[in-house]
């Protein structure tokens, strides 16, 4: 069994930041080009990303009333229970704060587009 998160952001997100954020946190079998990132980690947790989207539409139910075209979309997906050691969901938070603090890019991550967990908008990073 996987469980999905999904991050949705604007235009100042780009596969460069993701990279580099996916290197610094400890990706594993890092595979980049000009439209996709992809690493997973010691933990369980894997990393998606891919930009330009042929679908701008926000899927997240919950926007906190942001709106923008989606240019990004990177999938989370932690696959079982992980390692004693090490924590996909400590994982996905580190991920996140980097890219909360590495790109202005205002963004929402959802649990399978239903249940909101982060979000960035002009104040800041914040998490439900």
């Amino acid at each position: 069994m996987g469980l999905d998160v999904h991050l949705e952001a604007d235009e100042r997100l780009s596969l460069e930041v993701l990279t580099v954020i996916a290197r610094t946190l400890g990706g594993l079998d890092l595979a980049c080009d000009d439209s996709s990132v992809f690493a997973h980690f010691a933990s369980g947790l894997s990393v998606s990303a891919k930009r330009p989207c042929d679908d701008q539409a926000i899927y997240s139910e919950d926007t906190k009333g942001l709106s923008f075209p989606v240019m990004a979309r990177c999938y989370f997906r932690i696959k079982g229970p992980g390692p004693e050691d090490s924590s996909p969901l400590d994982d996905l938070k580190m991920f996140v704060e980097a890219i909360a603090a590495e790109s202005d890019a205002y963004f929402l991550v959802s649990f399978q587009y239903e249940s909101l967990m982060y979000w960035r908008d002009q104040t800041g990073l914040h998490s439900t």
